[in-house]
């Protein structure tokens, strides 16, 4: 929380101190790691005024425009859109979406700065688990996948939406709606878990939660398509044992295909020419447990494409690896810490990666991947000491993004959440 000391207690405490001691010593759960100095956070707008409000402000969207704005989006009771706009130093909320909870890893830009972004459920939320499992050596899957299907039965289905930037112009106040137009449902009683797009072929990409299937949306044609299943089998590898296994991001290859991780945690990608879904026959980097009695495999958490067309991706227990599709060649880069989940990934300025680490339990860990040498360094908590004005540590994140001058911008996602900027 907010820490700070009023006045008067913050005199005694100091003629206390220096009765006793010869110094002050600072606070010791401040990073030790790196210079604090290139951590900060924004509030999501005005306090008391137009703040996205706590329980609606987890951060699980990010996307760097062009412009040089930062757009995010929000998962809780209501999902909102805001933008951070660096020349101004400031997070302005952009409206709530109307009847929706979440835009997870679901922003996407056009070739004239449109801003796409797609909704669903809330999938941070708890889910309610049934107990009453008759035979549990049989049906705990089967009771579970009941549980995870039971909020979208009578859910209309994510709506995908366009906002024109233009809007930013205006000044919400708490409440107000986004001024964003509504393309429609794009899987019906299904959410949109990730989203990606070709600006050349002007078609966005979508996966669908939870029945896992690849979507597109022509944008001229304005037109949806359900391309099919990527993942055949319904599995629980976790680390999230109340999530259906899926991919969480999806990227682009100068052809124009689309990858993914799909049957078995292998990369998958669909091909716009031949038009279905292919196994790459490589598998993303994961624990695999080759015994008879678990079904299960890791899944695509991020992706970051570099600027000369290589793919770095996070899987869900904890690998960064590169993958290069011109010669058809994933390396396994390791991982950074013994825990599970690369909850998000970002390509600085410098080229290295710089990637949060860690399971919803326990604190989230920045770390960041020597593109040249190797290795990873540890930049440890995510946490801001502004002393005696604010302070905030940080311990679930779940998207990232980098600036167009090179900050490394993180989106909190918690019951009140901030975004925080990271300058290498």
């Amino acid at each position: 929380m907010r820490s700070g000391l009023k006045p008067i207690r913050l005199f005694c405490v100091c003629a206390v101190i220096s009765l006793g001691s010869t110094g002050i010593r600072s606070q010791h759960w401040v990073n030790p790691d790196f210079e604090c100095h290139r951590l900060d956070l924004r509030d999501l707008g005005y306090p008391e005024v137009n703040q996205i409000p706590a329980n609606s402000s987890a951060i699980t969207s990010l996307l760097a425009a062009r412009s040089g704005k930062l757009y995010g989006g929000t998962s809780g009771e209501e999902a909102f859109l805001f933008v951070y706009d660096p020349s101004l130093n400031k997070v302005k909320h952009l409206g709530k979406v109307k009847g929706q909870q979440g835009i997870h890893h679901a922003l996407a830009e056009d070739h004239e700065g449109l801003v796409y972004f797609g909704t669903g459920l809330n999938v941070l939320r708890q889910t309610d688990l049934n107990r009453n499992i008759a035979n549990a050596n049989s049906s705990i899957d089967k009771t579970l996948w009941n549980d995870v299907k039971k909020p979208y039965l009578n859910y209309e289905g994510g709506h995908l939406y366009r906002y024109d930037p233009a809007a930013d112009k205006q000044v919400l106040m708490a409440g107000e709606l986004c001024a964003a137009e509504d393309l429609g449902v794009a899987v019906p009683n299904n959410g949109v878990y990730a989203l990606c797009i070709n600006p050349n072929a002007r078609t966005l990409y979508g996966i669908a939660y939870p029945d896992g299937h690849l979507f597109e949306y022509q944008i001229e044609q304005k037109k949806f398509k359900d391309l099919g299943e990527l993942d055949h089998r319904i599995v629980f590898h976790g680390p999230e044992r109340d999530w259906r296994s899926l991919p969480r991001a999806l990227v682009i290859d100068d052809s124009g295909k689309v990858y993914t991780s799909g049957d078995g945690g292998f990369l998958a990608y669909y091909d716009p020419v031949r038009g279905d879904i292919q196994s790459s026959g490589l598998k993303i980097p994961g624990e695999y447990y080759p015994v008879q009695a678990y079904v299960g495999h890791p899944v695509i958490e991020c992706f970051a494409r570099d600027e000369d067309g290589l793919i770095y991706g996070g899987s869900s227990d904890g690998f960064l690896f590169s993958f290069d599709p011109a010669k058809k060649r994933l390396t396994n880069l390791g991982k950074p810490r013994i825990s599970r989940r690369l909850r998000a990934l970002a390509i600085g300025k410098d080229r290295r990666v710089y990637v949060v680490a860690g399971e919803r339990f326990e604190p989230c860990r920045l770390f960041c991947y020597n593109t040249r040498d190797g290795g990873f360094q540890d930049l440890g908590i995510i946490a801001v000491d502004r002393s005696p004005y604010y302070s905030w540590r940080g311990y679930q994140f779940d998207s990232m993004a980098s600036g167009r001058d090179g900050t490394i911008y993180i989106g909190e996602s918690e019951r009140r959440s901030h975004l925080f900027l990271f300058i290498p």
